[in-house]
């Protein structure tokens, strides 16, 4: 994994922003009796934009339909922003739910008339409709495959409550354990071939196929052995007999299958909570963690 350090990519945005948020800022004349002085443009927070979205200032309540963003704007330091969580959202209990990501209650939601949800399940297009007429906006934000999405995601989320003046700070201060972390992880020398055991099925077991944040973050450790169907597959399923023909220093599985026949493989076994993946944000910081002292 080519890992670069979170710093670079905020830097990156904040160039974007600078162009965008300033781009209606001229210098004002100051007329003297001698001299003719251009004051310094003042830098506005807002607006701000990525990608397709705008927004002219920042949204005063908000409800979560992704355990992952649920955490990530608590870690942002916006939780009074949240007027409710998804019924994903376990830890969050003092909050109002309003269903699944998948079958979210769109009434319930216009209810309490939020200026913005967001989610990372798309939603059917019955219920954008419904929200849009009623006021509510919707961010979709995609569930990362890779570390560098992940990292974009809380960049986008401080632009959007923050403003482009103080964003930097707050999404570098939040990604800062999982930036070193992943550092140590690149310094600490270890180069394994390895592949990422979820679970069993059937007879077979359902692995990473390397197009998943798993593999994606993982590879700072080394290769991943398998390689996707295609540009699209996360997953791919083995055999037993598959896995002890495959030459590799590592297997990283989850903890559910400890004690099982993974055990008796001449690879390390390194059982780890693999659904943290499933759910991504700066707290894996601490399964990498794990992993460094397992194999190093």
């Amino acid at each position: 994994m080519n890992f670069i350090r979170i710093l670079s990519l905020i830097l990156s945005m904040a160039l974007l922003l600078s162009l965008t948020a300033c781009s209606d800022i001229t210098p004002e004349a100051v007329v003297t009796e001698d001299v003719v002085i251009d004051e310094a443009p003042v830098k506005s927070a807002y607006p701000v934009s990525f990608g397709t979205e705008t927004f002219e200032a920042a949204p005063e309540t908000v409800i979560s339909l992704s355990p992952a963003l649920t955490e990530i704007m608590y870690e942002l330091g916006l939780s009074d922003k949240l007027i409710a969580v998804s019924d994903y959202c376990n830890n969050y209990s003092s909050l109002p739910t309003v269903g699944s990501p998948a079958n979210p209650d769109i009434d319930l939601i216009i209810e309490l008339a939020p200026e913005l949800l967001i989610t990372q399940s798309p939603l059917a297009s019955t219920d954008e409709v419904k929200l849009d007429q009623a006021g509510v906006r919707v961010l979709y934000l995609e569930l990362p495959t890779g570390f560098s999405y992940l990292c974009e995601e809380y960049i986008e989320l401080a632009m959007i409550f923050y403003g482009s003046i103080d964003s930097e700070a707050v999404a570098l201060e939040a990604l800062s354990e999982i930036d070193d972390t992943m550092l140590q992880a690149q310094n600490s020398g270890i180069d394994v071939s390895f592949i990422i055991i979820y679970y069993s099925l059937d007879e077979s077991y359902v692995a990473s196929s390397g197009a998943d944040i798993a593999s994606d973050m993982l590879s700072v450790f080394g290769t991943n052995a398998l390689e996707p169907e295609d540009e699209e597959s996360e997953i791919i399923t083995v055999t037993y007999d598959e896995l002890a023909e495959l030459d590799v220093d590592v297997i990283f599985a989850d903890e559910s299958l400890s004690g099982g026949d993974l055990d008796e493989l001449e690879a390390e076994i390194v059982y780890l909570d693999l659904s943290e993946f499933s759910k991504p944000t700066a707290q894996l910081s601490s399964l990498i963690s794990d992993c460094i002292s397992a194999i190093s």
